[in-house]
């Protein structure tokens, strides 16, 4: 037994507006849920979009507060055991003490039920029974509680500049865990099924504003990754519209670590591994050569096979002395080298390296503190945040996370300058002039 079109509007409607709606009646096909689009403005933040005829207008009223650019985030998390830990958060902007009180009365409210705002375990529970029968597994829907409201500072935010004040935000959440909301199959898992209709995915689209995140149980992770990775997580963020074949995602056990390599991925990094070796080898032995100072005159390349290496002294009468070009034990090359002649040596006489080894270094295999670390040596030790987010590509949001784990790490030094972020390695003077 498929899930019904109504069904499958019902939820998506519950997911997809301001935050989850109430919803008291069952749907039909012949009754169906109305949805209420509210308004910008802080008139807009009710929680409890979706009328019913048993929630008061007065339970339903709208907290006077705005909201966030982020102002849902829907979050799931997978376990090994093939269960699924919802989070359903809902985001309001906190500016001040005044704010934080309205938010606080706001959520207790909420929490204690004085207020409807929509967040029914029946109304899960009847969608994990559908997807039940749909599956041919055992569903059921457990531990369905509120959560301890709470204040957050916001950092990052994918939707705000990189150098825009951090701010707070007071989120309500509603909590459960649906059981075989996956498939287990050895190491991998698969998620999607149970929220497959024959009329398309639940999860059909993502309004501006909302955020969907999905989290891999410990030690795995994703294969073939259909959006963007934070931290690890699938995250897609509104607005968005989901393909008709919905979601179908492959987590893989022991793919969640930094040097997972699928296929034949693992051949090729230890092939570039080795030549790397090879090449750091033989860039020290070289330096190793320039630093004794003894330049090898391009004479005598050609006998380099059979000498050994510079610096390296033999005992006194072992009859295996130094060999050079002329066959003396080594002596007369060390002499030639300091003689004033070597000075009149014309350009490509002897090997000099001058490129740093980190540059023929793939930044793939580096982490991403060591990435950030070059970055900043190859730019004096100083540099814009906005500009390492524009160097590496990555996201507003990783950037910032990865300088504020750096700093409190003591690898980097951030410096507030207007509305831009100046990161300095340690001991660099950040008001020195170039």
């Amino acid at each position: 037994m498929r899930m019904s079109t109504a069904a499958t509007l019902a939820l998506a409607a519950l997911l997809a507006t301001t935050t989850m709606g109430a919803v008291a009646a069952t749907p039909s096909a012949s009754a169906p849920a109305t949805i209420e689009r509210p308004a910008p403005g802080p008139s807009s933040l009710s929680t409890a979009p979706a009328q019913s005829q048993s929630v008061s207008a007065s339970s339903t009223a709208p907290p006077p507060l705005d909201r966030p650019d982020t102002w849902q985030v829907i979050r799931i998390r997978i376990t090994d055991t093939g269960n699924a830990e919802w989070t359903v958060e809902s985001r309001f902007r906190v500016t001040d003490d005044d704010d934080a009180e309205t938010f606080d009365e706001y959520a207790d409210s909420v929490v204690s039920g004085q207020r409807d705002a929509g967040y029914d375990p029946q109304l899960f529970e009847r969608y994990a029974a559908l997807a039940s029968e749909s599956t041919g597994r055992n569903m059921s829907i457990e531990n369905a509680a509120w959560d301890d409201p709470r204040i957050e500072t916001v950092e990052t935010d994918a939707d705000r500049s990189v150098d825009e004040e951090p701010y707070r935000v007071g989120i309500i959440s509603y909590s459960f865990t649906w059981t075989n909301f996956a498939t287990v199959d050895g190491e991998r898992i698969h998620v999607g099924d149970a929220l497959q209709t024959s009329d398309g995915t639940l999860f059909r689209t993502l309004s501006s504003g909302q955020r969907l995140v999905i989290e891999p149980p410990s030690n795995y992770g994703f294969v073939d990754a259909p959006t963007s990775t934070e931290n690890g997580a699938l995250v897609w963020d509104g607005p968005h519209e989901f393909g008709e074949n919905g979601l179908q995602i492959s987590i893989l056990e022991g793919a969640g670590g930094p040097f997972f390599l699928p296929g034949a991925g693992w051949l090729i990094a230890s092939v570039l591994a080795l030549v790397i070796l090879l090449g750091g080898i033989a860039y020290l032995l070289t330096r190793r050569d320039i630093d004794v100072g003894v330049p090898i005159p391009s004479d005598r390349l050609s006998v380099l096979e059979n000498a050994t290496l510079p610096g390296r002294s033999n005992s006194p009468g072992d009859g295996h002395g130094t060999a050079t070009a002329d066959g003396n034990g080594g002596s007369d090359a060390v002499s030639t080298a300091e003689s004033p002649a070597s000075d009149d040596l014309g350009p490509g006489t002897s090997l000099e390296f001058e490129e740093s080894v980190d540059d023929e270094i793939d930044p793939e295999l580096l982490s991403d503190e060591e990435r950030v670390h070059r970055l900043l040596k190859r730019n004096g030790g100083r540099m814009k945040q906005a500009s390492i987010v524009s160097e590496t590509g990555w996201s507003n949001a990783k950037v910032s996370q990865l300088l504020s784990k750096m700093d409190d790490d003591d690898e980097i030094e951030k410096l507030r300058i207007g509305r831009e972020n100046l990161i300095t390695l340690p001991g660099v003077d950040p008001t020195e002039v170039e």
